[in-house]
């Protein structure tokens, strides 16, 4: 491990309060380094219709052609009611977005944001939003269980809807 991950690990910034959830999403979104992976139980505190964020994610998928982004869920009805420009930016773009749904008996993982260099771990509270940043062993460790869940999941949330 490099002296940098070790640094990043020791001294994890933390994120308090619903406002800050939504700037450390839009922060990490609107300039994502690699893939994504993502997971909440329904979006609600992610600002996803956010232009900033939405132009960010423009300028990060034109150009892909492959499965880039993993999005996992519970509900996705709240983001598709809500979020009218994350709807169209999904279509826009779903060949490099990926959406599944868990299952709760599946519940366990932690709402998150994952990137390759960093991620956006939540921390269950009963009193406000926690987060914190995270990197190195934290990171690989929050991958995984990302991954691992990703396997129990069916696909949701599909780009198109097709009716008569």
């Amino acid at each position: 491990m490099n002296t940098r991950t070790q640094e990043t690990d020791a001294v994890d910034a933390q994120v308090q309060g619903r406002v800050a959830w939504r700037q450390a999403i839009r922060t990490l979104l609107t300039q994502p380094s690699g893939a994504i992976r993502m997971y909440s139980p329904d979006y609600a505190d992610w600002g996803l219709g956010d232009a900033e964020l939405i132009a960010g994610l423009d300028a990060w998928a034109v150009g892909r052609s492959q499965l880039s982004v993993r999005m996992l869920g519970q509900r996705f009805d709240g983001l598709q009611r809500g979020d009218p420009r994350f709807v169209e930016w999904r279509a826009r773009f779903a060949h490099v977005i990926a959406c599944h749904a868990l299952p709760e008996e599946s519940a366990g993982l932690h709402e998150c944001l994952l990137l390759p260099e960093i991620g956006l771990l939540a921390i269950p509270s009963e009193k406000s939003r926690l987060a914190i940043y995270c990197s190195g062993e934290r990171l690989h460790a929050a991958a995984h269980a990302f991954d691992q869940a990703w396997e129990h999941s069916a696909p949701a949330f599909p780009a198109y809807t097709l009716g008569l």
